[in-house]
């Protein structure tokens, strides 16, 4: 088929891409605007079944139809009683370096002499360019109105209003909120803007991060302790409880506090009173308090690492801050916010971002949130040498469409595993581990590379315990 030389040249000259099956749905014809369009040559491509194009089904028609060639599943070639369905259809094909091409397709029938069908031709409109262009017109709608948003929190996207109205009803209220996020979602400029609406945003919110410390440190951090409470305790110390006296208290990463901890801050939320470490004098607790976490608390609670009860206390009023991915239409305005802030810091005046680095962006599946996001175009201004941020501005990995899938393959395979204790991580290491550490047992987390509460539990099954302790 198709073996008249001028014939070939014609097809190689039609500015969309048309390709021939056929009666076996193997290529026949493939003319140069398919090999620019899929990058994949006619060599490469004749005599391939046409499933090489990994098409989508998004074309599909009625269950009830046939095909007209049973080895293509192809909506296209269906048929309603004897007759081909003749439609046009937008889908999806795959590119050789695996990149998504929207297109319009469309078909023509080949038949023979006694008009039995023998092939097909199908040609192929690239939609990306009107895809450009709608990503272009909502680009500029985004440079034309202001950066919208809530306190610190940038968005205006459906995602971000709803957030907004919840931060509005917690603001007008005095009781504990959970938030509940990935990391990087803007869970802290969430606590911070429902602090400054609320009746205490006079006085400072008191934060807290309970990853960072001991259980020890992390106890008197809290609590305060007084004069010869435990070696080192020199003089008395305030804990963040009475400094946020008044005010709002926000304890960031709540999920990875020790049982003993916990058991404490249940007395605070439930009668309002503490004790410093090493006084038997009750204090009364006026404050707000605020928790925020990365970690799903119902599995720890199933699990037995967070109390039950400790669990309802604080999660009065929950507000989930969503991911990135879920409201990348707000990408713009948080780049537009970020350039201001750093040429504020750094003293440029990068006022804009090209489209093409805007669109990588906004391609990008973003594991590490809006934190990411910032990063990446703070990279931008170290590398960015007048006032547009350009694509070879950004980082390697997010440049080609084909780098950003590798990347975020590896980052979500990168996540925490079911059982998250490496088998190569054995009691006599953990206790090694934790010795080298004095006892912290974040530090030791960190070099094992699980989590606080993991470590926590695995003294507990093993049976470890500091020097001291019985």
């Amino acid at each position: 088929m198709f073996n008249d030389i001028l014939l070939k040249d014609v097809v190689d000259s039609i500015g969309e891409g048309v390709f021939a099956l056929d009666e076996s749905c193997h290529i026949t014809l493939w003319n140069k605007a398919m090999e620019e369009m899929t990058g994949r040559g006619a060599k490469e491509m004749m005599g391939k079944h046409c499933s090489t194009l990994v098409c989508s089904k998004k074309q599909s028609g009625s269950t009830n139809e046939k095909s007209l060639f049973p080895d293509c599943d192809c909506s296209l070639l269906a048929l309603s009683g004897n007759a081909p369905v003749m439609r046009k259809v937008e889908c999806v094909i795959k590119g050789h370096d695996g990149e998504s091409i929207p297109v319009l397709k469309n078909t023509c029938l080949l038949t023979n002499k006694t008009n039995q069908p023998v092939g097909v031709v199908i040609t192929l409109t690239d939609l990306r360019p009107i895809r450009r262009l709608q990503e272009d017109l909502a680009v500029m709608r985004h440079e034309s109105t202001p950066v919208r948003g809530l306190g610190k929190l940038i968005g205006g996207s459906r995602e971000m209003l709803e957030l907004y109205d919840q931060i509005y009803m917690a603001g007008n209220s005095d009781v504990t909120v959970l938030i509940e996020g990935e990391t990087g979602t803007g869970k802290e400029l969430t606590a911070e803007a429902i602090h400054n609406l609320s009746a205490r945003k006079n006085n400072p919110m008191i934060k807290v991060n309970c990853s960072a410390l001991s259980e020890n440190l992390l106890e008197s951090e809290l609590f305060g302790h007084v004069k010869g409470a435990f070696t080192g305790a020199i003089k008395d110390k305030i804990g963040r409880i009475e400094m946020a006296e008044g005010s709002t208290l926000f304890l960031d990463e709540i999920g990875e506090i020790s049982p003993l901890i916990q058991l404490k801050l249940l007395r605070v939320l439930q009668e309002r009173e503490y004790e410093r470490v090493g006084e038997s004098v009750t204090k009364k607790a006026n404050i707000r308090i605020i928790a925020a976490t990365n970690r799903t608390l119902k599995k720890q609670v199933a699990s037995g690492e967070f109390r039950d009860d400790l669990f309802y206390r604080i999660r009065v009023f929950p507000i989930i801050v969503p991911p990135l991915r879920t409201h990348k239409k707000d990408i713009p305005d948080l780049c537009r916010g970020f350039m201001r802030k750093l040429n504020t810091h750094t003293g440029k005046s990068i006022t804009d971002i090209s489209h093409d680095a805007l669109h990588c962006l906004m391609d990008y599946c973003w594991p590490g949130n809006i934190r990411e996001l910032e990063n990446v175009i703070e990279h931008a201004f170290v590398t960015c040498q007048n006032n547009m941020i350009e694509l070879n501005d950004l980082p390697y990995e997010l440049r080609t469409s084909a780098q950003r899938k590798v990347e975020c393959h590896n980052r979500k395979n990168a996540g925490t595993p079911s059982d998250p204790v490496p088998s190569s991580v054995t009691r006599d290491i953990l206790f090694d581990t934790l010795q080298s550490c004095r006892w912290n047992q974040s530090e030791a987390a960190r070099r094992l590379g699980v989590d606080r509460t993991t470590v926590w539990r695995k003294m507990k099954q093993w049976d470890i315990k500091p020097p001291g302790q019985t």
